[in-house]
């Protein structure tokens, strides 16, 4: 969703707000790719704060479907976006209560706020690497690919250690055939 900040910046101290919702979209993430969808609408509450600083505030409920890192069976998890940033204009940068920390923005065009780029910005900071489905996930097979927390398969799952290859090696050369 986008947000035209002309009228916002008219006047010093006039603040807009907007219903917005997060569009579903599918985004990569780390090489992988996930699926993000808003659960709800939300406000998007847009300040005039100095000349050209615009504070940017919302909170949104995003729903995250992604693959378990073990099995790879689709994991759904809900997080709480909750932003505020002070968006400079003129610099095109943005920052949070500390403006020593400064960061470019990519969600800013020609005084146009894209929310959904605003929103996965934030996301993408708290998004875990890794997702399990479960705490205790077996994981697949890594020989024929089964899924081990549905069922179990008669694959040698003995990994041999690999300080012991060299006695494996000299075994196999005195082999007979």
């Amino acid at each position: 969703m986008l947000i035209n900040l002309y009228e916002t910046l008219s006047v010093v101290g006039l603040t807009k707000t907007t219903k917005a919702d997060l569009q579903e979209q599918t985004v990569s993430f780390f090489g992988e790719d996930i699926l993000v969808k808003g659960t709800d609408t939300f406000d998007v509450h847009c300040t005039h704060t100095e000349k050209s600083i615009v504070c940017v505030e919302c909170s949104a409920n995003v729903c995250v479907v992604s693959s378990c890192g073990r099995c790879l069976e689709d994991v759904s998890n809900a997080y709480q976006v909750d932003i505020k940033r002070y968006i400079d204009l003129d610099k095109q940068e943005a920052y949070t209560d500390n403006k020593e920390e400064c960061e470019s923005i990519s969600y800013i065009e020609d005084c146009t706020l894209d929310v959904d780029m605003l929103i996965l910005d934030e996301l993408y900071t708290i998004l875990p690497m890794n997702v399990l489905c479960k705490e205790d996930c077996k994981g697949i097979c890594k020989v024929c690919g089964t899924n081990l927390n549905k069922s179990a398969c008669n694959c040698d799952q003995t990994v041999p250690d690999p300080r012991m290859a060299v006695f494996n090696d000299i075994f196999n050369q005195f082999k007979e055939v």
